[in-house]
């Protein structure tokens, strides 16, 4: 286990963790309007189901009105596409992308161009569809070309994305790239000393990997990827 894992393992980690977490939230319902908790006995016995939550079909919409009336970082100012998550709900797979390309602007859906053709065939790969994971970005606002997301960006968007997992709870996470593996473990450290090995993100296995984007550019590194989807695969016991 390396020494950032069992750092993030440790009792103090693990408070700070559910600390940030729970002020995070705090503030993502702030944000919603929020000022107050009903402590009602029909309140609280609702509370108590929440073991695992579930999506109202309305509820994909109303997260992506709230990360349009974000405005947190300078991209606010000046954006013209947000792109949410989309897919199953009660997924046992968490995919976060990096930051939303062109074609995601087009369609406001997760990897809709030539790197989402090469998702859905990694997926296929390991007898998944769309239907079976959640795609989702560390960076909700689209980028123009070629242009890379400040620390600032990505620190802003982080509770958004922490939002996201508190309400789904997958088993694992998959982090696509440099600036997702950086905003979930919260680390300079370049991708390639992250992927290969799981990593632990608040008791949710997370495997950063090559994002498909970048495979299309640098095909060598499928093979690398491939390694670390086949962890991601028999963790979650799907046989071929």
């Amino acid at each position: 286990m390396s020494e950032a894992i069992s750092e993030k393992s440790s009792p103090a980690r693990r408070f700070l963790g559910i600390t940030e977490d729970a002020s995070a939230y705090l503030r993502f319902l702030a944000e919603l309007g929020g000022r107050g908790f009903d402590l009602s006995g029909q309140s609280l016995t609702a509370i108590a189901s929440w073991e695992k939550p579930a999506f109202k079909s309305s509820e994909p919409s109303a997260i992506l009105d709230h990360f349009i009336k974000c405005r947190k970082c300078a991209l606010a100012d000046h954006r013209q596409h947000v792109i949410s998550g989309s897919g199953n709900p009660s997924a046992r797979l968490m995919i976060v992308g990096s930051v939303p390309e062109a074609e995601d602007a087009q369609t406001g859906k997760p990897y809709s161009g030539r790197a989402g053709a090469l998702l859905d065939n990694m997926l296929k790969a390991i007898a998944l569809t769309r239907d079976d994971v959640y795609l989702t970005f560390a960076v909700k606002c689209c980028l123009p070309d070629t242009v890379k997301p400040a620390i600032s960006v990505v620190n802003s968007c982080r509770a958004y994305l922490r939002s996201e997992l508190m309400r789904l709870r997958p088993e694992i996470i998959i982090a696509f790239g440099q600036v997702a593996a950086m905003s979930l473990l919260e680390t300079s450290l370049p991708l390639s000393g992250l992927r290969g090995r799981f990593h632990d993100y608040k008791g949710i296995a997370l495997m950063p990997t090559h994002a498909p984007e970048y495979l299309i550019a640098h095909t060598e590194a499928k093979r690398e990827t491939w390694e670390d989807i086949k962890q991601v695969m028999a963790r979650l016991e799907i046989k071929k």
